[in-house]
């Protein structure tokens, strides 16, 4: 059974602010690591573990030095989630 986008993204929000807690959740699907106070290399790992514990997938961590945002996190996750 395939999650809808907006699943998704409500879980991802919440993935992302056990990590970052800054951002509202409305501001959190624009977070990029230009905008996002302590979003670093460590940031961006611990992101994509929990992820990876929240849906139950694996992202590959050769992807990490290409996701620089939410919005690319999120695409990864529906990509492996679909």
């Amino acid at each position: 059974m395939s999650m809808t986008p907006e699943r998704i993204r409500k879980r991802l929000v919440r993935v992302f602010n056990t990590i970052l807690p800054d951002k509202s959740a409305e501001e959190v699907p624009e977070a990029t690591v230009d905008n996002t106070e302590g979003w670093d290399s460590l940031a961006t790992l611990s992101l994509f573990t929990l992820a990876e514990e929240e849906f139950g997938i694996k992202l590959g961590l050769d992807l990490i030095g290409e996701t620089k945002s939410f919005a690319a996190l999120e695409k990864l996750v529906a990509e492996k989630v679909g």
